[in-house]
């Protein structure tokens, strides 16, 4: 194996050249990653809070609704049963 720095001829198992001390790379072993994160769209997030608050808001809504239908059933058949 040669050296990248130097050219000196070095044993393949060598981890650094024995010329100038410079670290030999083995291609094979050597990988570059890189990790790409695409932005995130601000409108996109916007929306999607927009849209789950509102969906909160509803389910309160309709909790308070059913606790009134049945607040007026029990009323009704008081009303029924006094009669």
């Amino acid at each position: 194996m040669f050296c990248y720095k130097c050219g000196e001829e070095n044993p393949d198992e060598a981890k650094f050249c024995k010329n100038c001390g410079a670290l030999l790379k083995k291609e094979e072993t050597v990988k570059k990653v890189e990790i790409v994160e695409a932005p995130r769209q601000q409108q996109n997030t916007y929306q999607q809070t927009t849209s789950s608050k509102s969906s909160s808001n509803n389910d309160g809504n309709s909790w308070i609704s059913c606790c009134l239908c049945i607040v007026g059933i029990f009323i009704i058949f008081a009303i029924i049963g006094s009669l």
